[in-house]
């Protein structure tokens, strides 16, 4: 099966990049369950998607309680089939979910699952091609899980790419229909997220959000839920030069022994060159942090003054992350309130 063949769509012009994941005891911590991480999820997202804006989200597809993947997915359809029932938002034009996902873990991904969601969802699959990695060592598809060092490194170097991708765009050729263009994002939004325990370079949370700075694009870090956003939150609101442990590669390697797996097999495999090393990336995550202690809200483009943004960081209220994040997105990207 040829797997770029997908029904040709039109995607929003405005596409906003959504970075979570559930992290139980940081929430239960804080007098939190997930229940207020999907309500906050749910609020910020809904009235984006009615002024046309999709979302680009690197969730997986398996049916967990705290996978938000289906949470966006409902969400877009109640909204799609709302706008057909007429009534003053008839025409609205309604996001869809962008879900860019690498290899191996689009292989999960079934064609009934795809069929599915098809008017809800694009599915912006990544390859090892796509990552850079050459022809000759390509891992099998049939060889994904086979936990060799080759499969190890690729799948780490593809999860880094994909999420390069979601911030400079990709254009796909599709058979008989000629090419499309997936947008890069124009915003990213944080929150939760893992801080060791992950499989790639970095937590998610932490690249991502270093290739949003980089990218100039506007990032709204929710420090105050826990988490890998959290954990970059308190740097950034730091008051001096110092190093957080959390953003060393010695604490990495001692809490996520996979860090010491990856470097050991970067000197042994060719890196493609838009991917970097942990200690590459974690030294330029820093420099930005640094940038972001003297100057918040330009170094993140919040489009909100300094106090506000300060607020964002470190705040639990979800109706407050959630008006603040709004704020920031119609100064800096346009989105406009919706009428009452």
């Amino acid at each position: 099966m040829n797997t770029r063949r997908y029904r040709s769509r039109a995607i929003a012009d405005k596409l906003i990049a959504i970075s979570m994941a559930y992290q139980r005891d940081n929430l239960l911590a804080r007098g939190l369950g997930l229940e207020h991480l999907r309500e906050l999820l749910l609020r910020l997202v809904r009235p984006l998607v009615r002024q046309s804006a999709s979302l680009a989200f690197g969730g997986y597809w398996r049916e967990t309680e705290e996978n938000f993947t289906y949470d966006l997915l409902r969400l877009i359809s109640a909204e799609q089939e709302d706008n057909t029932l007429g009534g003053p938002d008839t025409d609205l034009k309604i996001g869809r979910l962008i879900n860019h996902s690498a290899w191996p873990n689009y292989l999960e991904i079934t064609p009934k699952i795809e069929a599915q969601w098809i008017n809800c969802c694009r599915i912006v699959r990544v390859s090892q091609k796509d990552a850079g990695i050459a022809d000759t060592d390509i891992v099998p598809d049939s060889e994904a899980k086979s936990e060799s060092d080759r499969a190890i490194f690729n799948a780490a170097v593809t999860l880094s790419a994909m999420r390069r991708v979601m911030m400079t765009g990709m254009s796909i050729a599709i058979p008989d229909a000629g090419t499309e263009v997936v947008p890069p994002a124009v915003a990213r939004v944080v929150l939760g997220g893992k801080i060791d325990g992950y499989r790639g370079f970095l937590p998610g949370i932490f690249e991502e959000a270093l290739l949003t700075l980089e990218n100039n694009r506007p990032l709204y870090v929710l420090g105050g839920f826990g988490g890998a956003a959290e954990v970059l939150a308190q740097a950034m609101l730091g008051t001096n030069h110092l190093r957080p442990e959390m953003l060393t590669v010695a604490w990495h390697q001692e809490k996520t022994p996979y860090v010491a797996k990856l470097a050991a097999l970067s000197s042994q495999f060719a890196m493609p060159p838009d991917v970097r090393s942990t200690p590459a990336a974690l030294d330029a995550l820093f420099a930005l942090v640094q940038q972001a202690r003297s100057n918040l809200p330009g170094t993140l483009k919040t489009g909100i003054g300094d106090p506000e943004t300060r607020e964002l960081l470190m705040t639990r209220d979800v109706a407050r992350a959630v008006q603040l994040v709004r704020k920031g997105l119609e100064n800096q990207v346009g989105l406009q309130a919706l009428p009452a």
